[in-house]
């Protein structure tokens, strides 16, 4: 399997254990961070883990809010921040528009105190209105490009598997909008100029096509669903495969198999006063339940839950990426979120230090190579990432 992901955050975190206490640590009266959802992580993959990780490696303490998609309580919270002393504003804004953000900039703007937005649809009007504020996002014009790049080395790798007709073409079909399958195509056809094969898109029934192209992941689990059914992408066996890209990796698998599980019995249902000699009676009870063991049977190829306890679902992870690392779906294209995090982190240690905000953000790259973070005035652009078998 190959992964593509920030393995400079292992690297740093390494060498941040050493110097911990004399790199000149930021106290957490100075930072708060404003979160659009409610700021606790529930992925251990999730934007939260990775601000927490790159906010240590630069000595960064700080107080998280969050707005649970409310931008006037959003608003609010920043408000709140600046009237408690802090130092800098970190926000992922709840208004998905960017509208509000320039209420936060003003109300910052009053107090002389930077505001770094991250994740986040904010102008560049109101960016520039203030010049201690900075735009760190990711770059939606590399996801065709990586895409494209995922898709060329699949090909190259098992062009004699997927071109069934050997008429020197792979077919692609296109599920849901997607206008970066199109720019994805180009970019993999590039890179296979040498291999003497190509990605064509055109009309196509599901089993017809010998790759799918998905706008994002929920679309793609249900281009699976709709294979597995077929008995396709249920394992690794070539002859009833077709592989399937897209992008993101937030669907919670787990969820749609327990969405249309069978009732359990109320006199199973594990509460949470239960004591363990209970919970593990219930536990044992509910796995002789018929009907329910069918169903996990049955939804074994999107999410193993025959041999989990009912009482351990609730910390259970099953995203995306388990179903790549299963072999069903063959590649997604990702945040970069460790990336993204050590951008913001980067910023905010050296407002706080009274350096050159983006000293040391852009990305130090040897010629021929595409740097994985750019900065463009005061914005930083970081470039998806992607993930793969």
């Amino acid at each position: 399997m190959k992964r593509i992901l920030s393995l400079v955050l292992v690297a740093l975190l390494t060498l941040s254990v050493l110097c911990f206490t004399g790199c000149g640590a930021v106290n957490d009266s100075e930072v708060s961070i404003l979160w659009s959802g409610d700021g606790v992580a529930t992925n251990p993959n999730s934007l939260i883990n990775s601000m927490e990780r790159a906010m240590y490696i630069k000595h960064v303490e700080y107080k998280h809010y969050g707005a649970n998609g409310d931008s006037l309580k959003q608003i609010s919270q920043a408000k709140e921040a600046l009237e408690n002393g802090a130092q800098i504003l970190v926000v992922e804004l709840a208004d998905p528009t960017g509208l509000l953000a320039s209420q936060i900039v003003d109300a910052a703007k009053e107090k002389n105190v930077p505001v770094v937005f991250f994740n986040s649809n904010v102008s560049k009007s109101v960016v520039e209105s203030y010049d201690k504020c900075v735009s760190i996002v990711t770059d939606i014009t590399s996801v065709s490009d990586v895409q494209g790049e995922l898709i060329a080395e699949y090909v190259k790798a098992n062009k004699d598997d997927m071109d069934k007709n050997k008429d020197g073409k792979i077919s692609a079909i296109v599920k849901g909008i997607n206008l970066i399958a199109e720019a994805a195509v180009v970019k993999a056809n590039e890179l296979l100029k040498e291999e003497e094969i190509s990605v064509e898109i055109e009309i196509k029934e599901l089993l017809e096509a010998e790759l799918i192209l998905t706008a994002d992941d929920i679309t793609a689990c249900s281009v699976l669903a709709e294979l597995q059914e077929k008995d396709y992408n249920t394992d690794k066996l070539k002859t009833q495969f077709v592989p399937i890209f897209t992008v993101g990796e937030n669907v919670d698998y787990k969820s749609l198999v327990l969405l249309t599980r069978p009732a359990i019995p109320e006199n199973l249902v594990i509460g949470e006063n239960d004591s363990k000699k209970v919970i593990k009676n219930k536990n044992k009870e509910i796995k002789k339940l018929a009907e329910l063991n069918d169903h996990y049977f049955n939804n074994r190829f999107l999410c193993e839950l025959t041999a989990v306890n009912e009482s351990d679902l609730d910390e259970m992870i099953y995203t995306t990426i388990n179903v790549i690392d299963a072999g069903r779906i063959s590649g997604t294209v990702i945040e970069d979120r460790d990336a993204i995090s050590l951008a913001v982190a980067t910023v905010v240690s050296n407002f706080a230090k009274g350096n050159n905000a983006l000293a040391d953000v852009e990305s130090k790259v040897k010629d021929g190579q595409i740097p994985s973070v750019v900065v463009d005035g005061p914005f930083v652009k970081v470039r998806y990432t992607s993930y793969s078998n």
